[in-house]
């Protein structure tokens, strides 16, 4: 049985989060609060945190072992939500508090980390639904250039197709 513990600011997000979990026969909710207190070790396996509850008060657990949510990029006046922008999302939140509460070592995350501002802002267009015609205008860059993007963040990251793309950048910190 995983235990998971949930750091959500937004309260209807942090009903939903703690639904999904509690629905799942082997993932238990520990708690889930608006607020971060420091958290015991060994008291969950996994923590679900909000990126926005980081900073001086963010409880201290190892960040290994964390599934860290975040939002989209603000553009100007237009901001995106923090709902996923496809309907395996939830799957893929259940999933990333599996693979990151699985005994053994923590997961190694690679790639996401290694990508330039640039290729990151581009990866993010693609977690928004954009095609490469959309972000290319959004950018204000070409859509070659965005193909250019993609293709290194693909080998970056070790993905073959955009959803593999969009996995790594939502499951990972």
């Amino acid at each position: 049985m995983t235990r998971a513990g949930i750091f959500v600011e937004n309260q209807l997000a942090l009903l939903g989060i703690r639904y999904l979990l509690d629905a799942e026969a082997d993932i238990q909710v520990a708690f889930a609060a608006s607020t971060p207190f420091a958290v015991a070790p060994g008291s969950v396996d996994c923590l679900v945190l909000d990126r926005g509850l980081l900073g001086e008060s963010a409880p201290a657990v190892p960040a290994a072992r964390t599934v860290l949510l975040t939002r989209g990029p603000e553009t100007g006046t237009e901001r995106t939500g923090a709902a996923l922008p496809f309907d395996d999302a939830p799957l893929l939140l259940v999933a990333a508090v599996r693979r990151v509460a699985a005994p053994g070592p923590a997961p190694v995350r690679q790639g996401v980390a290694t990508l330039s501002p640039r290729e990151r802002e581009v990866l993010g267009h693609l977690v928004e639904g954009c095609t490469h015609d959309q972000a290319a205008r959004r950018i204000g860059i070409s859509q070659h250039t965005v193909d250019t993007y993609v293709k290194r963040i693909r080998s970056k990251l070790g993905a073959h197709n955009k959803a593999q793309l969009v996995r790594a950048a939502l499951t990972t910190p």
